[in-house]
């Protein structure tokens, strides 16, 4: 049952490093094989950690619940992978949730059994407490020299910074490309029926952020906004791939959002090779039966202001971020529109910017600033919003692109 390729990987996780055979031969009985389906949860944020887990087969993906609890993807782990291993050692809260992404075989490690094997086994205990002492201190020197280097790299790089910055300049002038179109101009009119407005603020000279409108005939409209993983240069030049794609899908595509979400995946994961990944959100407006159909891929769900309720109504539905899976699949959603409704389409650069108490503008502050200026009938709601983001950062540094494309039906 344990080959010889589960001891390799017990032999690279940093708290077992140094055992020899016979000591990892204690370990291998207690590791439980666990075969897990897609979307089956492994760790569930906020609950104690009692296990960790070992990756022979598959793999997961690492996410945390913002204040919407909407999904925040964090990262990918494949076979030979490891995690919750600090779970051995102390019973906190775990600080994310892990669910599996494909058919998985997952070995699990319960701190009961490890402590009981521990307090039986004094050799073993001694190496694997050192191991956790050094594997602290060592992430604690590591985030020290990153800091360190920085500084260094920082004082011998001034001259190549000043190249760097002349060709962002050129590559911000190119990226306006991927943000701009005839209709995403202020002064344009999408509709009749439909007035907009937004704001594209990246955190260095060219970003990661996506958005854009194309209309489908007269009566039919296709929003799409996305964030690439990062920013700067290459996070500026995935947006343009995205871009691309969205162009060339959308008139074959554009009224199924959850095949055109589809076809975005699959040309995002074959040109990128699943080295970067984009949340995203695509949204169909039928102007003529007052229909919006939603399909999203790991993005924040958008505000929907409804002027009859004078609230926000709660918008459902799944999928995983572009590039993560090559199989993916999408939900679809619909809700009515009226007259005197709103979509509020954001990016998480500004419910995750910061204050200088490290404190998170979030959902909660950006829906009822949303809410307020909605009600006071004001004009220029998405540069008030913007304007409120960089209030609450009183000066802190902008740390991610910044963007929010506001539709109001008429």
């Amino acid at each position: 049952m344990y080959s010889p390729e589960l001891k390799k990987i017990l032999k690279s996780i940093k708290i077992f490093e140094g055992m020899d055979e016979a000591l990892l031969d204690e370990i291998t009985p207690l590791l439980k094989p666990l075969q897990r389906r897609p979307d089956e949860t492994i760790i569930r944020e906020g609950e104690p950690g009692e296990a960790m887990y070992i990756i022979k087969r598959g793999s997961v993906k690492v996410t945390r619940a913002d204040e919407e609890d909407d999904e925040i993807f964090i990262s990918l782990l494949g076979a030979g992978s490891y995690f919750g291993e600090f779970s051995l050692i102390d019973n906190l809260k775990r600080s994310a949730s892990v669910t599996t992404i494909e058919d998985s075989e997952i070995f699990q490690l319960d701190k009961k059994d490890f402590d009981i094997l521990l307090a039986k086994n004094r050799d073993l205990a001694t190496i694997f407490y050192k191991n956790c002492l050094k594997e602290t201190f060592a992430r604690f020197r590591d985030a020290l020299a990153n800091i360190t280097f920085s500084q260094h790299t920082l004082r011998e790089k001034s001259a190549e910074l000043e190249i760097i910055n002349r060709d962002l300049s050129v590559a911000q002038q190119i990226q306006s490309v991927f943000i701009n179109s005839d209709v995403m101009e202020e002064n344009r009119q999408i509709h009749p029926r439909v007035r907009h407005e937004f704001i594209y603020h990246p955190c260095i000279e060219v970003g990661g952020d996506f958005m854009n409108i194309v209309k489908i005939g007269d009566e039919l409209i296709a929003v799409i906004i996305a964030d690439v993983e990062g920013h700067g240069v290459t996070a500026a030049l995935a947006t343009g791939i995205l871009k691309s794609a969205f162009s060339l899908l959308t008139p074959d595509y554009g009224t199924r959002p959850s095949l055109l979400m589809t076809k975005l995946n699959q040309h995002f994961c074959q040109v990128l090779s699943r080295k970067l990944f984009a949340t995203s959100y695509y949204a169909l407006i039928d102007i003529t039966k007052g229909k919006i159909i939603t399909a999203k891929a790991g993005h924040h769900h958008p505000l929907f202001w409804k002027a009859r309720k004078g609230s926000f109504l709660h918008i459902e539905g799944t999928g995983p971020g572009l590039g993560l899976l090559d199989e993916a699949r999408y939900d679809e959603s619909e809700y009515d529109f009226e007259s005197g409704d709103r979509l509020i389409f954001f990016t998480d650069g500004i419910i995750e910017q910061f204050d200088k108490n490290h404190e998170m503008y979030g959902h909660k502050r950006l829906k009822q600033s949303a809410e307020s200026f909605i009600k006071k009938n004001e004009d220029g709601m998405a540069r008030k919003i913007y304007t409120d983001v960089l209030q609450h950062a009183q000066g802190a540094p902008i740390e991610d692109d910044i963007t929010l494309l506001v539709l109001e039906f008429l």
